[in-house]
């Protein structure tokens, strides 16, 4: 699914620091850098929270694409790179945001999303869905990027699993994984049930031998 641009307004700022930054926030603004390959030097920049905070909270965050206007008139396009939260507050402090350019590929981390889950043949025949890889790396070019990888396990028997090298991903995608890994496959429910009972029977010999070693230091 690719990634739909989204128009957002940035504005600059002169006065730094940790004061200012705060009163920005009370202000309804969140300090943000602006920075990418055409620039040698990050741009200090606000943004209105109640625009950006619902793309934040998106669970595809990652991978969403701005159109971001400058208050001269200019235009970038953007996604955000990172973001700082308050460890105890879980607000939002500050905002990076990284230019994209056309023709350049850029590093993101992509959402693999299964479909068809209710209908998948191995699990309804009582086998374990298991999903090993839940988000891919790539280097992508901006026109190209998706904002999940969307993998449809209806036809996924008892035994089937399906590979990286199984997903259809844009043409300009580079991977640094090996396309042999497997992101997802489906099991059989004892297989599951056995090693779960030999791991509780191995921890429970654990807790006994423990419980004994103690009785004899008593």
């Amino acid at each position: 699914m690719a990634v739909e641009n989204i128009d957002i307004r940035l504005e600059y700022r002169e006065n730094l620091g940790k004061n200012k930054s705060k009163q920005l926030r009370n202000e309804g603004y969140l300090p943000a850098v602006f920075y990418g390959p055409d620039y040698k030097e990050a741009v200090p920049v606000k943004v209105s929270v109640d625009e950006i905070l619902p793309h934040i909270q998106s669970s595809h965050w990652k991978t969403l694409m701005f159109n971001v206007i400058f208050p001269d008139g200019k235009k970038e396009m953007a996604m955000i790179r990172d973001y700082q939260r308050d460890p105890i507050s879980r607000q939002v402090l500050h905002i990076d945001f990284y230019q994209l350019v056309k023709g350049h590929r850029v590093l993101v981390a992509v959402p693999i999303v299964l479909i068809n889950k209710e209908s998948c043949l191995g699990v309804k025949k009582g086998g374990v869905l298991i999903q090993s890889l839940h988000e891919l790396e790539m280097e992508v070019l901006p026109t190209e990027m998706p904002d999940e990888i969307h993998v449809d396990i209806a036809g996924l028997d008892i035994g089937d699993s399906l590979r990286i090298s199984d997903i259809n991903l844009p043409e300009s995608a580079l991977v640094s994984v090996d396309l042999d890994d497997t992101v997802v496959q489906i099991v059989e429910a004892v297989e599951e049930e056995v090693e779960a009972a030999e791991e509780v029977e191995r921890e429970v010999e654990v807790i006994g031998k423990r419980s004994t070693a103690e009785e004899e230091e008593e």
